[in-house]
C-alpha cells in the first residue's frame, strides 16, 4: 500500500511539471509577440520610419516568432513523449486556429477601418487593430477550449483589446499608440497569469 501511495505521489508530481511546462509554453507564445511589437515601436521612434517599414518588419517578425515557438513546441512534445502523454491540437484544431487569425485580419484590418466609425482615420485604424487582436485571440481561445482544454490565462489577451474598442473610437489624438499599449497590457497580463499557473502546478 505504501508503494502504491509513493507511485501516486510521483505521478502527480510528473503531471504537475508537465502542466507547468505547458503553461510556460503558453507564456512564451505571448511573450515573443510582446517583444516583437514593442521592438517595432522602439525602432519607429528612433528612426522615424514610414509605414512601409511595417510591410517588411511584420512578415520577418512572423517567421522569427514561428521558428522560436516551433522550437519550444518540439521541446514540449518531447517532454510529453517521455511521460507518455500525447500533446497538442489535432490537425483540424490547427486549421481552426489559422482560420481565426484570418477572420481577425479581414474584420480588423479591412472591414472596421472602412466603416469609418472613429472620430479620425487613426481612431478607425486603432479600432481595427484592437478588433483584429481581440477576434483572433478569442477564436484561438475557443479552439483550445474545444480541443485542448480551457486556457483561462488567455482571457486578458482578447478581453482588454475588445473592451478598448469603444474608447479608441472617441480618441482624437494618439489612439493607435494607446491601442498598442492596451494590447501590450493584455499580453503582459496573460504572460503573468501563465507563469503564476505554472508555479501553482509545480507546487501540486
Amino acid at each position: 500500500m505504501e508503494e502504491v501511495m509513493e507511485l501516486k505521489d510521483v505521478l502527480e508530481k510528473v503531471e504537475g511539471k508537465l502542466i507547468a511546462a505547458g503553461k510556460m509554453y503558453g507564456a512564451m507564445n505571448f511573450a515573443v509577440w510582446l517583444v516583437i511589437m514593442l521592438f517595432y515601436y522602439v525602432l519607429m521612434g528612433l528612426f522615424d520610419l514610414s509605414w512601409k517599414f511595417g510591410l517588411v518588419y511584420w512578415p520577418l517578425a512572423f517567421i522569427v516568432a514561428m521558428v522560436f515557438t516551433g522550437r519550444i513546441w518540439r521541446m514540449f512534445k518531447r517532454l510529453g513523449r517521455v511521460t507518455g502523454e500525447e500533446l497538442g491540437l489535432s490537425s483540424g484544431g490547427g486549421v481552426l486556429v489559422g482560420l481565426s487569425w484570418m477572420v481577425g485580419m479581414i474584420v480588423g484590418w479591412v472591414i472596421v477601418p472602412r466603416m469609418g466609425l472613429g472620430v479620425t482615420d487613426e481612431a478607425s485604424v486603432a479600432m481595427g487593430f484592437l478588433t483584429f487582436i481581440g477576434i483572433s485571440v478569442l477564436g484561438m481561445w475557443l479552439v483550445f477550449a474545444r480541443y485542448g482544454g480551457m486556457e483561462r490565462e488567455m482571457i486578458p489577451a482578447f478581453l482588454l483589446p475588445l473592451t478598448g474598442v469603444p474608447a479608441a473610437m472617441k480618441m482624437v489624438d494618439g489612439s493607435l499608440l494607446w491601442a498598442s499599449f492596451l494590447v501590450a497590457l493584455g499580453f503582459s497580463a496573460t504572460v503573468l497569469w501563465y507563469l503564476y499557473s505554472a508555479f501553482r502546478a509545480i507546487e501540486r
